[in-house]
């Protein structure tokens, strides 16, 4: 069966098709090992966004320092979208030189460009990408799952990294199938990130537990794809709610949204 998108719209019936597809891909991809290590925000930050986006966010914050030595870094970051990662480096007193490249221009791009000594934006699909620059971080969040032959393109941007340089992927993991639906070509699976990244030294870090898993189905899911609102998300209780269900999630780590993916060259 070809996997198709799950962005836009789309019938009911390639609705179900999607969920039943990604759901036995899914099962099935956790059938080979794969040494990840579970991984939880010692702080978290503004509690503002939802448990995955606030998760990944801290665990910039918290790792970043011990990835680079130096403080100047040439960075690609792949469907940058606003490109707001910036602000991180930016925080972390690291001197940026940033390139963006998505098939569209966020309206928020040119706002987080204050967070970066240079930044530039290309229109453009990363299979599509051939700039001879070379990079010393190559970034993405939230992108590869929305590129249809990711293997490839991963392989692709190989070439534009310096000899030292890493690459930072953040994907959906399986456990988002239930927390997001419709969403890009696919989750990922041990099975499909050993492909990706076969004979490259990277680690996997799983973030997300029992307690952010409910979080997010209850006060995001729910509300805002069957009843297309997000007052539950906006209520003033809810930076607490990610607060408790973030030191509850070490007694039940399982039910894992989101990998991180640390790939060296």
């Amino acid at each position: 069966m070809k996997e198709f998108s799950g962005d836009g719209q789309m019938t009911k019936i390639n609705r179900i098709k999607y969920l039943l597809f990604n759901f036995v891909r899914g099962v099935m991809g956790h059938g080979v090992f794969l040494k990840t290590k579970y991984w939880r925000p010692k702080k978290i930050r503004k509690a503002i966004a939802s448990p995955g986006r606030e998760y990944s966010d801290d665990f910039l914050y918290e790792n970043l320092r011990n990835l680079f030595l130096g403080k100047e870094i040439k960075m690609l970051d792949i469907g940058c979208g606003s490109g707001y990662v910036r602000k991180i480096f930016h925080d972390l007193g690291y001197s940026l030189y940033y390139s963006g490249v998505d098939i569209a221009k966020h309206r928020d791009f040119d706002v987080f460009s204050k967070y970066s000594i240079s930044s530039n934006f290309t229109k453009s699909r990363i299979e599509d990408f051939n700039l001879k620059e070379k990079y010393d971080i190559i970034f993405s969040i939230s992108a590869l799952e929305h590129i249809e032959n990711d293997v490839s393109a991963v392989s692709k941007t190989f070439q534009f990294l310096k000899p030292k340089g890493i690459q930072i992927h953040i994907v959906p993991a399986f456990w988002s199938l239930f927390l997001y639906l419709w969403h890009g070509y696919r989750q990922y699976t041990p099975a499909r990130l050993k492909k990706m990244f076969k004979g490259k030294i990277f680690k996997v870090y799983r973030i997300g537990g029992f307690f952010s898993f409910l979080l997010h189905f209850f006060f995001i899911t729910i509300p805002e794809i069957f009843f297309r609102t997000n007052k539950l998300h906006n209520l003033k209780i809810y930076p607490k709610l990610i607060k408790i269900v973030n030191k509850l999630d070490r007694f039940i780590p399982i039910l894992s949204f989101t990998y991180i993916i640390i790939i060296k060259k």
